[in-house]
């Protein structure tokens, strides 16, 4: 399955110096695919897919320093990102390479185990990709990964979106509008990995006041082209039909707590 109206390489290697920005708000999900792996062998041989800057990867190899960990990604800024960590912190089983999930360049039933927070199974050919994580798995390894498979329970680019969509080309906010992560059970039971098991994973996006939400909306990152589109005018329209809606999820001391909503899969080859 393939989209056109999905975020491509370009957009990530735009978001890359950006992405360890958001990395506290999602972290609750990178945990939660980790505590779904069984436990994990020493020596054992893990693959994270579309790591981004590192993640979770780098978190399963500082809990266990004796596993190998590829991470892959296919945006180049991204991996050099995640190099960096790993030269810093002297991980010398952990290596990060640039590869497309849809042709992994790995020999078949390499792993003991795969992980992915929102990558896998959420961009371009999702089928090809569901083929090579069952094809690089061996026998009885485990898988983890979590998609937003439903735009609508990501609240925070669900309200910048909206309030962003009357002043931006459409094709800015199409690849927020949906992803083909809603199709990720039935990937994977068409690429043969009939034995996983889902379910919904609830958190919250924290931040301080107005000023720290809106400065991660408008700052860099996901939607720097948006804001980079429009003039200052919209730009204060924009934030009045952000801030607005998300006040429901102001706490009292002027703080926020905003609920979000993606799907884990987990199983075994």
């Amino acid at each position: 399955m393939t989209s056109s109206s999905t975020l491509g390489l370009a957009d990530f290697e735009r978001l890359a110096g950006a992405m360890d920005r958001y990395l506290p708000l999602i972290e609750p999900v990178g945990r939660a695919i980790l505590d779904r792996l069984p436990p994990t062998a020493e020596h054992a041989s893990v693959l994270d897919v579309a790591c981004g800057t590192g993640e979770p990867g780098l978190t399963l190899a500082r809990r266990l320093p004796s596993i190998r960990l590829l991470g892959i990604d296919g945006a180049p800024t991204m991996v050099e990102i995640a190099r960096a960590k790993t030269a810093r912190e002297g991980l010398r089983l952990v290596r990060f390479e640039v590869m497309n999930a849809e042709r992994l360049a790995c020999h078949d039933e390499s792993f003991d185990a795969v992980v992915s927070r929102f990558g896998l199974l959420m961009f371009g050919d999702t089928l090809a990709c569901a083929r090579e994580l069952f094809r690089v798995l061996r026998t009885g390894a485990a898988f983890s990964l979590a998609v937003w498979d439903d735009m609508a329970t990501n609240t925070l680019v669900r309200t910048v979106v909206a309030a962003l969509r009357p002043f931006v080309p459409a094709d800015l906010v199409a690849p927020f509008e949906s992803l083909p992560g809603a199709d990720a059970g039935e990937r994977l039971r068409e690429a043969g990995l009939s034995n996983a098991r889902t379910e919904t994973f609830r958190w919250s996006y924290s931040f301080a006041d107005d000023a720290a939400l809106w400065q991660f909306v408008s700052g860099p990152g996901l939607f720097a082209r948006h804001f980079a589109a429009i003039d200052q005018h919209q730009t204060a329209q924009v934030r009045e039909q952000v801030l607005g809606p998300l006040s429901a999820h102001r706490l009292e001391d002027g703080s926020y707590s905003i609920p979000h909503t993606c799907r884990l899969w987990w199983g075994t080859r």
